[in-house]
């Protein structure tokens, strides 16, 4: 999975309703000081742990060249892996693809990537 990609699970309402002026500022920018993302080999894992009531999410790509804030990995209490935070809003430029992303019949989801690079 390429480094150069984080990760961020929300859904459309989210993303539109807390995205204004070239910025998107989800309610933990302000509760946590951080966006919470995600690296490729966490987001299936993510989006069934946190997502688990929803039907649909959206999972948004993230080009961490382009990003205008710091990015911290930062150790979650309950399973010790670190995950990637944004100290500060996400500059929308730096969203490459916003993807859709339905759950399964049983309700779970099953997102997956590979990469050859």
């Amino acid at each position: 999975m390429r480094d150069d990609l984080l990760f961020h699970i929300t859904t459309e309402e989210e993303w539109d309703e807390h995205k204004s002026d070239g910025n998107y500022e989800p309610e933990s920018l302000d509760s946590e000081g951080f966006i919470h993302c995600s690296s490729g080999h966490q987001i299936n894992d993510t989006a069934n742990r946190l997502f688990k009531d929803h039907d649909q999410i959206l999972l948004l790509i993230i080009d961490v060249s382009s990003l205008g804030e710091e990015i911290k990995y930062e150790e979650h209490k309950d399973s010790g892996e670190e995950y990637p935070h944004i100290y500060g809003p996400l500059n929308t430029n730096a969203v490459i693809d916003e993807i859709i992303v339905s759950a399964e019949q049983d309700g779970t989801f099953d997102i997956a990537f590979s990469s050859n690079s």
